[in-house]
């Protein structure tokens, strides 16, 4: 119970050396004893993309295809995810994505999370509120939230329970993608097939040694900063979400002070993927205003 607890944190819940190393089409950041991978492309206002929890910046493609013809548009693996470098210590993941932008000379950005990724995105926004124009927290979790429902705890409770018989094995990973915060509900071939890759490349380190690995939001929790946000928020969530999610996205919509609150129709955890046309419309218009 206890590791369920600490891995719906991460889920749902230094110094920098800023060197980059060119790997393929993006870049290698070191951050202290880390690396970050991160993608750029794009001119115009920066936006940033986090992805969620077992996933990579690879979940973001058809919002990259379209941000990218007006907006300078950054997406990176965060530690422990990817092709960073896995992560061997509790760390803060605000100071990572504050390395990246120190490190690309932005100053302020829109910051598009997803689930896990829009747990850091806030977490981000209320540390480093100077550094955000607005942010986007997509089907989010929230560390300090506690009201998960029994379903939801039942799902992370099987996966462990397949982690610590067989590890992240094919068998198990099968198990998480049939998990509701994986399974698409408008699957297509293209968005099925990557995100069985995206899990495929994972880890399991989050599963297997979730104390280690964890991500650590700092004291007091997001969900107990979120009347302090200063920035606008657009909460995005799916229709047919976990109900979980649903009472974070609610939770957020009404404590932040400048949010609102888009449901996407039809939609499960991954809305981004699943209705990615109204997505991107509800994001773009966000961000014009």
């Amino acid at each position: 119970m206890k590791h369920i607890v600490l891995l719906l944190g991460v889920f749902l819940g230094g110094l920098t050396s800023l060197i980059a190393q060119k790997s393929d089409s993006g870049r290698l950041l070191s951050v202290g004893e880390a690396s970050l991978y991160y993608e750029v492309s794009g001119k115009g206002q920066p936006v940033v993309f986090i992805h969620g929890f077992t996933l990579d910046r690879r979940m973001w493609e058809p919002q990259w295809q379209v941000l990218q013809r007006r907006y300078r548009v950054v997406r990176y693996d965060v530690r422990g995810f990817g092709r960073s470098s896995r992560a061997t210590e509790p760390h803060d993941p605000a100071e990572d994505l504050a390395a990246l932008l120190d490190h690309l000379n932005i100053e302020r950005a829109h910051v598009v999370g997803l689930s896990m990724g829009a747990n850091i995105a806030l977490h981000f926004a209320t540390r480093y509120p100077q550094r955000v124009l607005r942010v986007v927290a997509a089907d989010p979790n929230l560390d300090g939230f506690t009201d998960y429902t029994p379903e939801l705890f039942g799902a992370f409770g099987q996966v462990f329970g397949a982690v610590a018989q067989k590890g992240w094995s094919e068998e198990t990973q099968r198990l998480w993608l049939q998990t509701p915060l994986l399974r698409l509900q408008i699957p297509t071939v293209a968005h099925q097939t990557l995100l069985e890759d995206m899990v495929r490349a994972y880890s399991g380190d989050q599963f297997i040694n979730p104390a280690i690995a964890a991500l650590n939001y700092g004291q007091p929790p997001t969900a107990a900063r979120i009347d302090k946000l200063e920035v606008p928020v657009l909460v995005i969530v799916g229709e047919k979400d976990e109900e979980s999610i649903q009472r974070i996205a609610r939770l957020v919509a009404q404590k932040a002070p400048r949010a609102q609150l888009e449901v996407v129709p039809k939609a499960g955890h991954l809305s981004n993927l699943d209705h990615p046309k109204y997505f991107n419309r509800a994001v773009l218009r966000f961000l014009k205003k």
